[in-house]
């Protein structure tokens, strides 16, 4: 299933906000966009939350504070504000511990995710909006993945955002919606972790294996689409919503590799790992600590993995304009053009 590599032109006016709105984790790099838009929309009170907010960021209407969800007060942050957007959270590629083995994961996600929420239950905010992952579904029983499919996490990441969404699912106090957005995996300018290894292999004209050959069907989704999902269930919808976002085109995961080595003029090519063969050996490994990746990330590698995103789309009238391929491109030309020189924050 092919798609064009150039990104669909969809008209899209800016989102307002008239009211503050605090970001936490918004020096990430679906952070930024958000804060971008806001921005743009002529939010009048950005307040950015984030472990690794940069000193002497602000601009504008952009105020960054460093703050730790895990223990930091939040009331002074929360006060007055009229959303609260909660995209921090504990990643795979999250700078917070050397392995994968040792991340924060149910600290940061659960813990992180429960003291702001209790923080804008306290300041009366109207909208509380969390970014979760498609990870919380696990193994695809049907495609495409409606919001109401089963949630069986593989791993610590996805079970402990699991666990952080039924905090928001609990009936929230008068006056208050909230929305959870589950997005595939974001491509862009500024993703870094397992990505940068076949990033690497591209750029250096070496062998790509891939479990399956990379024949199924895999979401990329990019931030601004992802972003504007955010801005909009922020604004409306009902009391409890749950929407998915996705591409506005999928493709096969060898499609976007191999768009990635046609750019590069790269002489990689990509080999079929079997999947009864490779998913044990990586199962033994993770089981030592040893493991590269992860059951979250191997577990569905060679699995058809699509996204039912009508309810956003109906419900709140978003459209994506990034397909998987053009989101896999933008994410490889920046990182071509910035390797080993990462952009400040």
């Amino acid at each position: 299933m092919g798609e064009s590599q150039s990104v669909t032109p969809v008209i899209r006016p800016p989102i307002h906000y008239d009211s503050p709105v605090v970001v936490t984790g918004g020096t990430g790099m679906l952070g930024r966009e958000v804060v971008r838009q806001l921005a743009e929309g002529g939010c009048p009170d950005i307040r950015v939350v984030d472990l690794l907010a940069p000193p002497g960021a602000d601009r504008g209407a952009v105020r960054h504070q460093r703050i730790d969800l895990r223990h930091d007060d939040l009331t002074p942050v929360v006060a007055g504000a009229g959303t609260v957007l909660h995209l921090a959270s504990c990643q795979y590629h999250s700078p917070l511990a050397p392995t994968t083995y040792r991340l924060p994961f149910f600290a940061v996600n659960v813990e992180g995710t429960r003291r702001v929420l209790e923080a804008a239950r306290r300041a009366a905010v109207g909208a509380f909006v969390y970014v979760s992952t498609s990870m919380v579904y696990g193994v695809p029983r049907q495609i495409p993945i409606r919001e109401d499919h089963p949630c069986r996490p593989l791993g610590p990441y996805g079970r402990s955002k699991l666990e952080a969404e039924r905090l928001i699912a609990a009936p929230p106090p008068a006056g208050m919606r909230t929305a959870i957005v589950r997005p595939p995996p974001l491509f862009g300018p500024g993703r870094t972790g397992l990505i940068t290894r076949l990033l690497d292999r591209i750029l250096a004209g070496r062998p790509l294996t891939v479990i399956g050959g990379g024949k199924n069907l895999q979401e990329l989704a990019a931030p601004e689409d992802c972003a504007r999902l955010v801005l909009l269930a922020g604004q409306g919808g009902e009391q409890q919503a749950v929407y998915n976002c996705g591409p506005a085109s999928v493709a096969t995961m060898r499609e976007w590799i191999t768009a990635l080595i046609n750019e590069a003029g790269s002489r990689s090519v990509i080999w079929a790992a079997p999947p009864a063969l490779a998913k044990p050996v990586f199962r033994l490994l993770e089981l030592a600590h040893g493991s590269p990746i992860r059951r979250e990330q191997y577990g569905i590698m060679d699995l058809d993995v699509v996204l039912d995103t009508s309810t956003a789309r109906e419900r709140l009238g978003w459209v994506p304009r990034w397909g998987t391929v053009d989101a896999a491109l933008a994410l490889f030309r920046w990182y071509r053009a910035t390797r080993g020189h990462p952009p400040a924050g």
